[in-house]
């Protein structure tokens, strides 16, 4: 089965059993759900979504919690930063009057945008 985010969960999951390794935490989903919306161009989904995320992650310390130095919040504006880079190269791509240099400019910075999520 596939989880919408594309990752494949179990159906043990979906009953909520605690013991399955695919579980994941609630700001992982909320996260999951802010980067679909954002990089469909729902933005008032995405920001709705973000503050969720900023309001889950002010509850910090909630029993079980072992996420250690993750940072949802920080992890979402990367997914931001590349979703920008990649909008850019899309509509430098498409400016048919747009130099070699500017589309390598601009391939070079959605890469490195990718990267930097990417590495979380």
């Amino acid at each position: 089965m596939v989880s919408a985010d594309g990752g494949a969960f179990a159906l043990d999951s979906l009953a909520g059993d605690d013991q399955s390794e695919v579980t994941r935490r609630l700001s992982d989903k909320i996260l999951a759900a802010f980067n679909h919306a954002y990089a469909v161009g729902e933005a008032a989904t995405a920001k709705k979504l973000r503050q969720v995320l900023v309001d889950h992650e002010a509850e910090k310390g909630v029993p079980g919690d072992r996420r250690g130095n993750y940072n949802p919040l920080g992890h979402a504006d990367l997914w931001v930063a590349f979703v920008e880079a990649r909008n850019l190269y899309n509509s430098i791509s498409e400016d048919k009057s747009a130099g070699q240099a500017r589309l390598d400019k601009a391939l070079t910075e959605m890469k490195d945008a990718y990267h930097l999520w990417s590495q979380v």
